[in-house]
């Protein structure tokens, strides 16, 4: 990735506004390792391409490994082998004096400088995600393409595209890159295109990347082009300036025998799995499952026959609803405002917890109802379809926590969740189905990596929908008790008393088995407590 800059351009660093940022050297390694293992050149003109090259740590490592594995000299290698791009052209001059730097003591002035030209030609600045790249990298395919591409939030003003450059992804991706997927998702489809048959790609990626719906394009169209070889990611923060959490995939166009994967800050490794990620897949995340903290058994892993999307709709209000309230909260009256800050497992804090919505602190946000109508038709019309029976749930953690709205008497603030019971259901079994353990379990093993934390949960609407259904009605309508039950209980033991109920009652319901039923609650108690 490009150096670290302290050039601002609207608040935001140039560093951050490219999206780069140093890659430790142990990553570097352990990508550099798993892309080389068991690899051959496919031809004697193979090439080695780092597309968001910065100051060359992944190209320096590389040319390492590769050039004493081939038995080729290090000047023949830097001058043939190698290529590299950046966009900024003081981190491309820098890779080229690093690998210059390869070349043993003992060479000529004249040999170096030879290879220095071969260099300056080779590693270039450039938009790797522009097609005239190709024709100036000599339009032959690449047997090894690795690097760190850079992350751009899209969802923060100072990283979020262009509209031109929006339009240059879109077309480079046919379409798979859009909305707030990681500009990363773009330089991996993009270099795909560029390998050999029998080429590797291993790039350093966003953890968001494997669970995220606006990236399940980009997931698909990468899987169309290649399979997963090798996975790993980890929990734990290693980037010193960014606070983003990473994995790292290893893709190839020849498909492996199994899956390789590892784990953690250590790069330990896990079993090699026989079960690899498929074009129409929800998520990649689910092949770390169990390192990500969830249960295994198969009321995780197993697709359901019957989803919360079937006795439910689900939707979450954006910015429009969320600035459309500026000038009407007020403190005190009705309808209450509800923030996702008030909202734990089966309890509303309103009135004991004060939060802040559109950055003013309250003690009882309201809205004016009244006044609200007369300013904005399209805002009374929202608060119509919101003011009914619900269930709101949080996000951003550690278990599915939902609360009723039994009556419809509170509006809920962006980011909640807003779940209906369509015609017929109770609201108290939809409530029962949504906090269940076995889908908090789910949502870990399919969309570990989408929240802000390590061991949070962050759920769309749609993907809400997609969670089981109990099998066993008996037992549902027994977890629905407890659950009703916990959330008319005013003291806290209580409370906990009739949720661990719940929780039993609820595994009985999905019909767990006994070793099933106490990984699943071990698990939930767990994440319970460290509420």
């Amino acid at each position: 990735m490009a150096l670290e800059s302290t050039v601002t351009v609207a608040g935001v660093s140039k560093r951050k506004a490219q999206g780069a940022h140093y890659t430790p050297p142990a990553l570097v390694s352990a990508l550099v390792t798993e892309a080389l293992r068991g690899w051959k050149p496919s031809s004697p003109s193979w090439r080695l391409l780092d597309p968001a090259c910065g100051s060359g740590n992944f190209l320096v490592a590389a040319a390492r490994e590769i050039a004493q594995r081939v038995q080729e000299p290090m000047q023949a290698f830097l001058s043939t082998r190698v290529f590299g791009v950046d966009i900024d052209p003081v981190a491309v001059k820098l890779a080229r004096s690093a690998l210059l730097g390869l070349l043993p003591p003992r060479v000529s002035k004249a040999t170096r400088e030879k290879v220095a030209v071969a260099l300056r030609k080779h590693l270039i600045v450039h938009d790797a995600l522009v097609p005239t790249l190709d024709a100036q990298l000599g339009d032959a395919k690449f047997d090894l393409i690795l690097g760190n591409p850079p992350f751009l939030n899209q969802l923060e003003k100072g990283t979020a595209a262009s509209r031109e450059r929006a339009r240059v992804i879109a077309d480079a991706t046919d379409g798979a890159v859009r909305r707030y997927a990681d500009l990363a998702a773009a330089f991996l489809l993009t270099n795909l295109s560029r390998l050999t048959r029998g080429g590797r790609l291993a790039f350093v990626m966003p953890q968001s990347f494997l669970s995220t719906g606006d990236a399940r394009a980009a997931r698909d169209a990468a899987l169309a082009q290649a399979n997963l070889c090798a996975i790993w990611s980890c929990n734990e923060s290693l980037f010193e300036a960014a606070s983003v959490r990473v994995c790292t995939l290893v893709l190839s166009p020849r498909r492996p025998r199994t899956l390789r994967r590892a784990f953690g800050a250590s790069f330990e490794p896990l079993a090699s799995s026989t079960s690899a990620p498929k074009i129409g897949d929800e998520s990649w995340s689910n092949v770390l499952a169990e390192a990500f903290g969830a249960p295994i058994g198969r009321a995780v892993h197993q697709t359901p026959q019957r989803t919360i999307g079937g006795i439910a709709y689900a939707t979450a209000d954006f910015r429009d609803q969320y600035y459309g309230l500026a000038g009407f909260i007020r403190e005190g009256g009705a309808p209450r405002l509800v923030t996702t800050g008030h909202i734990d497992l089966a309890h509303c804090n309103y009135g004991t917890r004060a939060v802040r919505a559109l950055g003013v602190r309250y003690e009882e946000p309201s809205v004016d109802r009244v006044g609200l109508a007369k300013a904005s038709k399209v805002m009374s019309a929202w608060m119509t379809t919101r003011l009914v029976p619900k269930i709101l749930v949080a996000t951003q953690t550690k278990v599915i926590e939902a609360w009723v709205d039994a009556r419809g008497e509170v509006l809920p603030l962006v980011p909640l969740l807003i779940v209906t019971p369509r015609e017929g259901v109770d609201v108290w079994q939809l409530a029962a189905a949504l906090a269940s353990p076995i889908v908090a379990a789910r949502a870990v093993a399919h969309y570990a990596g989408s929240a802000l934390s390590s061991t949070a949960i962050k759920l769309s609407a749609k993907q809400l929908l997609l969670m089981p259904l109990p099998s066993h009605e008996a037992a549902w309508l027994e977890s629905a008790q407890h659950f009703k039950r916990a959330s008319q209980e005013s003291a806290a033991a209580a409370r906990h008393a009739a949720l661990s109920a719940f929780a039993l009652a609820s595994c009985h319901a999905h019909r767990l088995n006994a070793t099933e039923r106490r990984a699943m609650l071990e698990f939930w108690n767990r994440r319970v407590e460290r509420r």
